[in-house]
């Protein structure tokens, strides 16, 4: 199982645009980006000529100030935009001079007003009413009425049932009207923020601007060398002598690629270190090259670049081996290997060709490679849903005998419902599999076996109940876990028995960690030889990163260095309280779903009234953390309570717990999230007029769901990119992800009993029910997101699925906007699935997106 290897430090350091770089890590895998929304100004028709003719006078001449005089801008500048902006001029004009003057503040490195914004938050923290001051609710109605969508006939039948989809014509991005619709659409949300959210969304953006974190500098030194970043230039530095090489710069301009740091996801070192490669996302569509370069003085000559790469390995001899990636499908499908050689430029293809090491046709699989700690091996994996298979090829130190595409083995033949990865030491492969749907038991067997059986494995270690292995290092006499125990983390080693040179499962040391909510991810760590000790990082809700070393001998820890955020939001850890609750789940109580959550022990009365954002996700077996994380940091400074529900379909309690929430188990997901909102209730944490739900993906549906289901518990809801389509989408075979997704949704075109299933819970089938449209003037507030570069929810579900609403709505209501719940929606066609990956429009998205939640709160508690 690839994911073992991958878990990276990029789910601790999701807000690694606001870091300094002269200490960010870059070898991030995984990252949580957001979403851009784009403020358009919008005149105020009320104002008379009068005003008018000073308006432009202001215009004129606060243009001039910015264009011409940039560089002669003093705080005496700001100090006259602030008293422009105390009297009473057209919202266009407050907003260009709000404009204006953020522009000026990023421009101007030293200026009063950075310390007037730190102290003015600082000594409001923990008081919401100054954050709902800041945002007005309607008197009497919303903005003008949404836009609302044409109905097309086109029906489908399946398994005798006829469906009619009159929104169906709105996935043709094409259409002028489609686009049309998107535009009214994106309107419509910014007539919402310029009248109502503004102001407090300006206020947010500036204090999200003001934010960095300063990481510890890198300790981990890989066959001699230690990476460093200064003045974002990537250096290697050899630690014999201090000897520096510059690698690569960021923004450094490749075969038309602008290659920036932070979207660099893989990184490897050729083994004579001659070379060096890397794959990086080019843009938002999960594009993604590998860049080869010479290493050499003066910089680092490009070698060869290669498209459409998802991940690289290097062998013994100088030879790059890649995955290819499908941009129709979006499938990795194809293994080559490609002899780089020092006299090679680039674009010499003639002496630069690659040779197919292995395609995968079955379009439900997708390949991987990766190479163990010791170096002595390269597996190809092709995975899918419900099986795995390796193929490996022992790498030779003689050239001569190079891998060719009928030299690779199989491990293990393939069988459904075994998911394996795998490890050498020594003679023996060490195979981490979880046979029949379980949780991971370690095996092992000689390094000799071809299309074995899994009778023919030996248990090493068993797996224990509600336990889940993420992350694996081993090392030639030491084997280090990174797990997950009854959803508390902690670190196993276990060492080999001297006399027989072999692991000993009685030989373990457990470490364990004194923090009830904490997220572990181990470093780099190289060196297959290495018996001192390892690198492994931590964060917290309250506490960013702490970086440590680990005695592999005696378990001691060593903290090496900790982040230091500098802004308006910093804070005392011990201020806050975090915890893990054990909610009994409704319908079987013997089931309790683990509940994180975070908040200020000041702000929290006990009594009901306290806002919360509640986080859910709940599906593929993703375990997803309630981390460091930059908006509920605000959120809790402001007196939030945020928490996440570690609902079924993730693997947080092992195997089991993501199987009893996928498939036709799939409604257990949004039930054990109910359970967790009825327990907030009902221990007086909160209360529905405070209560945010908030989640994204697979999340998203979950959010849609819980919205149609039970309005009434919710004050409002984010659903980002949501997967709102369930049952067209899985029945679309043409859609990228389709048949690889059937292991987790199932098959509604074969299996009668799963289409009936997913009918059941698809959000936009459920807006057909009867029951389900009879409350949906009682809907919370909610703010859908989406985009057009978005391959794995695709822009039309939730376009279509606002669609749908917006008309049953207005059916319901007669066309009176004053009586229907706000929904807006905001597409756009650059963020992709994770979002854009640029401060500036993350500090936008994250402004915008607290803004409405704010609003929320004051719309359902009348608060003036």
């Amino acid at each position: 199982m690839k994911s073992l290897r991958v878990q990276p430090l990029g789910v601790i350091n999701q807000y690694n645009l606001l870091y300094s770089y002269t200490s960010k890590k870059i070898n991030f895998t995984q990252k949580i980006n957001h979403y851009n929304n784009n403020n358009n100004n919008n005149n105020n028709n009320n104002n008379n000529n009068n005003n008018n003719n000073n308006n432009n006078k202001i215009l004129s001449s606060s243009s001039f100030l910015f264009n011409n005089n940039i560089n002669k801008i003093n705080n005496n500048n700001i100090i006259i935009l602030n008293s422009l902006l105390e009297r009473n001029y057209s919202s266009s004009i407050v907003n260009l001079l709000s404009d204006l003057k953020e522009k000026i503040l990023d421009k101007v490195e030293n200026f009063e007003d950075k310390k007037k914004i730190d102290f003015d938050f600082g000594l409001n923290k923990g008081n919401l009413n100054y954050y709902l001051e800041k945002v007005s609710t309607p008197k009497k109605s919303l903005p003008p009425p949404p836009p609302i969508a044409d109905q097309k006939p086109y029906s489908f039948e399946i398994h005798g049932t006829t469906f009619n989809d009159p929104y169906n014509w709105l996935r043709n991005i094409e259409d002028p009207k489609v686009i049309k619709y998107i535009e009214n659409e994106n309107k419509y949300k910014d007539k919402f923020t310029k009248s109502y959210i503004s102001p407090l969304s300006r206020k947010l953006r500036s204090v999200f601007k003001r934010v960095f974190i300063d990481h510890p500098e890198e300790d981990e030194i890989i066959n001699g060398y230690k990476m460093i970043i200064k003045n974002k230039n990537l250096f290697r530095q050899r630690v014999s002598d201090g000897y520096t090489q510059l690698l690569l710069s960021d923004g450094e301009k490749i075969a038309g690629y602008e290659i920036n740091l932070r979207d660099i996801i893989v990184f490897r070192f050729s083994r004579d270190n001659s070379f060096f490669s890397f794959v990086t996302e080019v843009d938002s569509s999960e594009n993604r090259v590998c860049i080869i370069k010479k290493i050499s003085d003066p910089g680092a000559p490009v070698v060869d670049v290669i498209k459409n790469c998802s991940s690289i390995e290097w062998g013994k001899n100088n030879e790059l081996f890649y995955v290819e990636h499908d941009l129709v499908f979006h499938r990795s499908h194809k293994i080559f290997k490609k002899s780089i050689k020092n006299n090679i430029k680039l674009n010499e293809e003639e002496v630069n060709q690659s040779e197919l090491m292995i395609y995968e046709e079955n379009p439900a699989y997708y390949l991987d490679i990766y190479v163990p700690k010791d170096g002595e091996y390269i597996f190809y994996l092709s995975n899918c849903k419900i099986s795995t298979l390796i193929y490996y090829n022992k790498l030779q130190d003689d050239p001569s005998e190079p891998i060719t595409s009928k030299s690779h083995k199989i491990m293990l033949s393939r069988v459904d419902n075994l998911e394996y990865y795998a490890e050498h030491n020594g003679d023996e492969f060490y195979i981490f599999a979880n046979a029949n749907k379980g949780d991971l038991n370690i095996y092992k067997v000689k390094d000799t076996i071809e299309n074995g059986k899994f009778s023919d494995l030996e248990l090493f270690i068993p797996s224990e109940a509600q336990s889940m292995i993420k992350d694996v290092d081993m090392y030639k006499d030491y084997l280090v876990l990174n797990d997950l125990h009854k959803f508390q983390p902690r670190i196993r080693i276990i060492s080999k028995n001297p006399d027989t040179n072999r692991f000993d499962k009685t030989l373990e040391k457990i470490i364990t960690f004194p923090h009830k909510v904490i997220e572990l991810s181990m470093g780099i760590n190289g060196g297959y030889e290495n018996n001192d000790y390892f690198f492994l990082s931590y964060c917290t809700p309250t506490q960013n990163l702490i970086r440590t070393k680990i005695s592999l001998k005696d378990g001691t820890i060593s903290i090496l260095g900790e982040s230091i955020e500098r802004g308006p939001l910093t804070i005392n850890p011990d201020a806050f309280e975090t915890d893990i609750l054990w909610v009994p789940s409704k319908s079987d109580p013997s089931i309790k779903i683990p509940l994180s959550i975070c908040y200020n022990k000041k702000a929290v009365k006990f009594d009901g009234q306290t806002p919360c954002v509640l986080h859910g996700y709940g599906s593929y077996g993703t375990i997803y953390s309630l981390l460091y994380n930059v908006e509920d940091l605000l959120l809790m400074n402001a007196g939030f309570i945020v928490a996440r529900a570690h609902v079924r379909g993730g693997s947080e309690l092992g195997r089991t717990w993501y199987n009893d929430g996928k498939l036709l188990n799939k409604k257990n997901t949004f039930s054990d999230y109910i359970d967790c909102v009825e327990y907030l209730f009902e221990n007086k944490y909160t209360s529905p007029n405070y209560l945010i739900g908030r989640g994204s993906s697979a999340g998203g549906l979950l959010m849609c769901n819980v919205a149609l289901n039970y309005p009434h518990y919710f004050s409002g809801i984010i659903s980002q990119v949501p997967f709102s389509d369930v049952l067209t989408s899985m029945l679309d075979e043409s859609l990228p992800l389709t048949i690889h997704e059937y292991g987790e949704w199932g098959n509604p075109d074969l299996d009668k009993q799963v289409f009936n299933y997913i009918k059941e819970y698809d959000p936009y089938i459920l807006l057909d029910d009867p029951k389900i449209q009879s409350s949906l003037k009682s809907l919370p507030n909610l703010y859908i997101t989406c985009s057009t570069s978005d391959y794995r929810v695709p822009f039309w579900q939730p376009l279509k699925w606002v669609a749908k609403l917006r008309n049953k709505l207005k059916s319901l209501t007669h066309g009176d906007n004053d009586n229907s719940p706000l929904i807006l929606l905001g597409i756009d066609d650059d963020s992709g699935h994770f979002g854009p990956n640029d401060r500036n429009s993350l500090t936008k998205k994250w402004s915008f997106d607290l803004s409405f939640i704010f609003y929320s709160i004051k719309k359902s508690t009348n608060k003036k």
